[in-house]
């Protein structure tokens, strides 16, 4: 389980279901670099994905309003990655495959 920070609120994410990673990896791959309008859409498919299950009232709509910083969606977008085991930590057997793999999704 991890927390982010999404304008001023904090939530609690669980890794995302298989279900849930089916749903929306190509998200991670549109989401890369937040550059322009459909990284950011991506964004926000990855973050309502995550929220779904314990804040179902944080609905894709619900975060089209959120006041949010840039930062704030790069760094929730990461740690969901991260949790959800698409960016491996550094150092683990998993991290050097998915480096050797090009799966960082996120750009950190």
């Amino acid at each position: 389980m991890t927390t982010i920070t999404l304008g001023g609120r904090r939530f609690a994410l669980r890794p995302l279901t298989l279900g849930q990673l089916r749903r929306v990896l190509p998200a991670f791959a549109r989401a890369a670099g937040l550059a322009q309008e459909d990284a950011i859409d991506a964004a926000i498919d990855i973050l309502a994905a995550a929220l779904e299950r314990d804040h179902a009232a944080m609905t894709r709509d619900v975060l089209l309003g959120v006041e949010l910083r840039p930062v704030e969606l790069i760094a929730a977008v990461d740690a969901i990655a991260r949790l959800s085991g698409l960016v491996a930590e550094e150092g683990s057997r998993m991290g050097e495959l998915a480096a050797s793999a090009g799966a960082n999704f996120t750009g950190s």
